[in-house]
């Protein structure tokens, strides 16, 4: 459970809620194939239909946002936030960190809304973060200004330990995916899907015969990461239903 914590950066209510349906619904999966095989394919017995999943308040509330809280960039209105300054005991230690774009890794745009990928470091570089932030986009006498709405993170260090199980790992990630929704900027008319993995060969990951839209290397601390997403997964499954087949870690 912790790592999922660190490698999401939800709410442990969320990942609870999640594993809480995966339990009734039967969907953690043990496949039955030749452990020898160059492949592992999962492909759960239960199937559910796919329903987004909210944290326990729901989505944002963006009632009280005001023009003046509007910026001429993503990166300003992230800058400006307050609920990611406010941040929790870990991020607190470092004032700000989490507003401080360090690096854009990518930006997803939609119609209404932008999300924002990137890395924010403290002055020292001994805590990283990884941050989603989505932003309202409205328009002002024909200039586009962005308004923060909601993000969701996670923070490491260079000691930061991570429990692996590569193969297992990607259908647990697909099954919490289902909680991600708050961030796409693009919802409800797609469906976003993402994880992280810690081995080269995520590169062959397909997931209901889809393969990732994009695979992002990461170096942390040395070490590297791989962030995979999804810009529009074409299934009616839940996410604990979903079909997916990868190389085996080397």
């Amino acid at each position: 459970m912790k790592k999922f914590l660190k490698i999401l950066g939800i709410s442990a209510a969320v990942v609870a809620g999640v594993f809480a349906g995966l339990v009734i619904l039967g969907c953690i999966v043990d496949p039955s194939e030749d452990e020898d095989s160059e492949f592992y394919t999962c492909a759960p017995e239960a199937i559910a239909k796919y329903k987004p999943l909210f944290p326990p308040w729901g989505m944002p509330d963006e009632s009280n946002i005001t023009d003046s809280m509007y910026y001429d960039t993503a990166e300003e209105a992230i800058e400006h936030d307050k609920t990611l300054a406010a941040g929790d005991e870990e991020q607190n230690k470092d004032e700000n960190m989490l507003n401080h774009v360090t690096e854009v890794l990518h930006t997803w745009e939609g119609d209404e809304y932008v999300t924002v990928f990137y890395r924010a470091e403290n002055e020292d570089n001994s805590k990283q973060g990884l941050v989603f932030a989505k932003c309202r986009k409205k328009d002002f006498d024909g200039k586009t200004k962005y308004a923060f709405v909601n993000s969701q993170y996670t923070i490491s260090k260079p000691d930061t330990k991570y429990i692996i199980h590569f193969e297992e790992d990607i259908g647990e990630l697909l099954s919490l995916s289902d909680a991600m929704q708050d961030i796409n900027p693009s919802y409800p008319d797609t469906r976003f899907v993402y994880g992280y993995s810690h081995n080269k060969n995520i590169y062959s990951l397909e997931v209901e015969g889809q393969k990732p839209d994009g695979i992002i290397e990461l170096d942390m601390y040395g070490r590297t990461m791989y962030f995979w997403y999804f810009d529009d997964l074409k299934s009616d499954k839940a996410g604990s239903s979903l079909s997916y087949t990868v190389r085996r870690a080397d």
